[in-house]
């Protein structure tokens, strides 16, 4: 079982390091101190399990999670501190968690249940109820994306995007000028993105809706909407609710 250590705290990390060695059907494949390079990480090695810290600065555990593809989603044991509001959540989702510092019986129970994460099935499960958690979330809605080029791995800040459009089995995030290609479908992407910020014009097109600079309309309910960036694109029908929502609501 390949397991990826995750905790700003590099004494806790050391105890799941010593911890694990213990177990002999373990390969610890890193460790990583921050979201940031937790994110690249799990990309690059598809670890089965990863011990996730939730409380880190920066890029906490849940926005590591929100970062990632649904199919990048690895099977995760919770590493927090002792915060009742958190614990209900995860209790009421049936997920594993570790309150710190960790008691040497909990961990071998979460190795264990670890153990029966990495079977296909009960990890589909895992990925949904942590999907569920998510969502339920004051915060639930992705604030970076990670972009892989290569061997590079870009994380690309939500607020920066000016629009998507669908290329083929990706995405193409315009952002400052460049595009970036992201292996993610518009709609699950459509999923991920705050429908406050973001707003689906057509099939093919999400837009930034503070990037809107001017409407145009053209016929049955279509408009032409031009960006921030200089751009134009024309909307759809079938999304005509959600951009005419946009405008009576005053958020432009």
């Amino acid at each position: 079982m390949r397991v990826l250590i995750v905790d700003d705290e590099p004494l806790a990390r050391r105890g799941v390091v010593h911890r694990l060695r213990g177990f002999k059907d373990i390969e610890i494949v890193g460790e990583c101190g921050d979201g940031v390079s937790a994110v690249e990480r799990i990309l690059e090695q598809s670890p089965d399990v990863v011990f996730l810290d939730i409380q880190m600065p920066g890029m906490d555990g849940f926005e590591v999670l929100h970062a990632l593809p649904r199919e990048s989603l690895p099977a995760v044991i919770f590493l927090t501190a002792h915060e009742q509001h958190v614990l209900r959540a995860f209790d009421v989702h049936a997920l594993h968690y570790l309150v710190k510092p960790v008691d040497d019986t909990r961990f071998a129970e979460a190795v264990g249940r670890a153990r029966h994460l990495v079977d296909s099935a009960m990890r589909a499960e895992m990925v949904e109820r942590v999907m569920k958690m998510l969502d339920g979330a004051t915060d639930r809605y992705a604030s970076r994306l990670t972009v892989q080029t290569g061997s590079r791995f870009q994380i690309v800040n939500a607020e920066d995007i000016v629009w998507i459009g669908a290329a083929g089995d990706y995405v193409e995030l315009h952002v400052n000028g460049c595009s970036l290609l992201l292996r993610e479908t518009m709609a699950s992407l459509e999923q991920r993105l705050d429908p406050a910020k973001f707003i689906r014009i057509h099939r093919s097109r999400i837009v930034r809706s503070e990037g809107i600079l001017e409407l145009r309309s053209i016929e049955n309910r279509e408009f032409t909407v031009k960006l921030s960036d200089g751009s134009e694109h024309r909307s759809s029908r079938t999304y005509a609710d959600r951009l005419e929502h946009w405008l009576s609501s005053g958020r432009n």
